[in-house]
């Protein structure tokens, strides 16, 4: 008996037990209880369970003759019939998993709502790790985004990364504004945040420091690569109410002298 068809069946729901005995009756055809278990070397008090639970999967027949004899459903039709069990099993376990996940994110959300602290600041360095901590922080965001910047020049990994996570926290009615001095674009990626419902304006000057104030509770302050001007060297984020209330009402004091942003 080849051992690689056992663990195939087996990978596909089967017992060691039921894959032999499954195996040993498409080598031999008709055979007896007694003949399979001696062929697939499964104990004789077991092998009427498992013939019984390989008829009740529907991947062998027996007839009701004595001895009772049994005979091997088509392989093909056998492991499709496999295939559909475990993948029915499987949709099953990521359903209640998707549903513990998101009881768990919804309780622990409140938590940390609850329980957000006073102060604490915390900085990421190098491209990849400021843009993770940039998209954490805006899936964070319950109610607004305040995005204040010189340009938007970013490399398209980040660009596109960020654009997608401010896109879906728009589309999740949370208030999102972007104010900068220098926003041309021929991306579309702009004119995709506008689209979702971001609000755009466009300053003369704006303050050389590019930060992001997050529900008045926290803010980030990003610092480009001054030789790689696309590429972010560091974030820093500050969850301190006085710094993003300060920082906040700067924003909306250039926010009220801007104007609506020039041709993209």
């Amino acid at each position: 008996m080849d051992a690689d068809y056992v663990d195939e069946l087996t990978s596909l729901g089967l017992s060691s037990y039921e894959a032999r005995a499954y195996v040993a009756l498409v080598e031999n055809g008709v055979m007896t209880a007694d003949d399979v278990a001696t062929e697939a070397d499964v104990p004789l008090g077991r092998i009427y369970d498992v013939l019984n639970s390989l008829d009740d999967r529907s991947l062998i027949r027996s007839d009701d003759g004595r001895p009772r004899t049994y005979t091997h459903v088509q392989p093909s039709v056998a492991i499709d019939r496999l295939l559909e069990r475990r993948t029915t099993e499987l949709e099953t376990k990521r359903s209640a998993y998707e549903q513990t996940a998101s009881n768990a994110r919804q309780t622990l959300t409140e938590l940390d709502e609850r329980e957000a602290v006073d102060q604490f600041a915390t900085s990421a360095f190098h491209d990849e790790a400021a843009r993770d901590l940039l998209l954490e922080r805006f899936e964070s965001a319950n109610h607004s985004i305040r995005i204040l910047v010189d340009d938007i020049e970013l490399g398209p990994d980040i660009r596109d990364s960020i654009v997608k996570r401010l896109d879906e926290r728009a589309r999740a009615d949370c208030d999102v504004q972007l104010l900068g001095a220098e926003l041309a674009d021929d991306t579309g990626k702009l004119q995709q945040l506008i689209d979702a419902g971001v609000r755009v304006r466009q300053a003369d000057v704006v303050p050389a420091e590019r930060f992001i104030v997050i529900d008045e509770t926290e803010v980030c302050l990003e610092m480009q690569n001054p030789i790689h001007a696309e590429e972010l060297l560091a974030v820093v984020n500050f969850r301190d109410e006085t710094i993003a209330k300060d920082l906040g009402s700067s924003f909306d004091e250039i926010w009220r002298r801007s104007g609506p942003m020039n041709a993209i």
